[in-house]
């Protein structure tokens, strides 16, 4: 079926021609222009994951529950079982270079009722890409509403903040039609964005205050404004600002088929 189906793309490059190889031993042929190199994988995942926005709008709940100790040592924290999941992610992915990405896997990892776990699985991944995107852009909405309400005055009130919210993901939905190439510009351009805005807060930070906290309120300093009095839950609940913001790093594997050299470049966008 394979041999008969799969069909190299013209192009010259030995990458292309190997990734088109590839997917013709899966069982089918290469349908997406690849147009992503390795750094715009990466920017796709390191755009989706967005330490500024997930920060942004979660810092208030890291700040409740566990206070300066949650958010310091969230990220450590959080960011070793992350890198175990990616690291696991890669090494399927570089096997499995393919746009399905986990249900694709899930379908040929599974011993038996293969098409039932990929259902299950697509489905499942189909729904956290939605609530995510929901989350990302409401949070979104409530940033520039905040901002307009500063410079303009203008009055926030949620039926403006949900049409603001309507308006951005209709945006978005719109941008992604245009094809890989718009896509790689945004995401590239976001990535030395997001690497330049957190350099920029952490510069500030560091340098601009006349004082700073010491070592012991930054590690140590402990709160609990939830109303909870399990201070083991409370800290897990100041987690989510770190567990929050990493996701979404296996778009560099939803992206497989659009990127060059796909069985090496997607999972490096995975684990980086």
């Amino acid at each position: 079926m394979a041999s008969e189906t799969a069909v190299p793309p013209a192009a010259s490059s030995p990458a292309l021609d190997e990734d088109a190889a590839r997917l013709a031993e899966l069982g089918y042929k290469q349908e997406l222009h690849r147009g992503l190199s390795g750094f715009s994988n990466f920017a796709v995942s390191f755009s989706i994951i967005s330490v500024l926005a997930g920060c942004i709008t979660t810092y208030y709940l890291a700040m409740d529950a566990g206070g300066p100790m949650a958010i310091t040592l969230g990220w450590p924290l959080v960011g070793i079982f992350v890198l175990m999941v990616a690291l696991a992610m890669a090494e399927v992915c570089s096997r499995y270079p393919t746009a399905g990405g986990l249900y694709w896997w899930a379908g040929q990892l599974a011993t038996k009722n293969k098409r039932v776990w990929a259902w299950y699985v697509g489905w499942f991944n189909f729904l956290g890409e939605v609530a995510v995107t929901a989350a990302i852009d409401y949070g979104a909405a409530i940033t520039w509403m905040a901002v307009l309400n500063l410079v303009f005055g203008l009055e926030v009130t949620p039926l403006s903040t949900f049409i603001a919210f309507l308006i951005i993901i209709a945006l978005h939905g719109l941008l992604n039609t245009f094809g890989v190439n718009l896509v790689r510009l945004l995401s590239n351009v976001s990535a030395w964005w997001h690497i330049a805005g957190v350099a920029i807060i952490v510069g500030v930070l560091v340098f601009v205050p006349d004082q700073h906290q010491t070592l012991q309120f930054t590690f140590f300093e402990f709160k609990n404004e939830t109303g909870w009095s399990n201070v083991v839950y409370v800290f897990l609940i100041g987690l989510l600002m770190a567990q929050y913001t990493y996701t979404g790093y296996d778009a560099s594997a939803h992206v497989a088929e659009e990127t060059i050299n796909a069985s090496r470049e997607a999972p490096n966008g995975i684990v980086r």
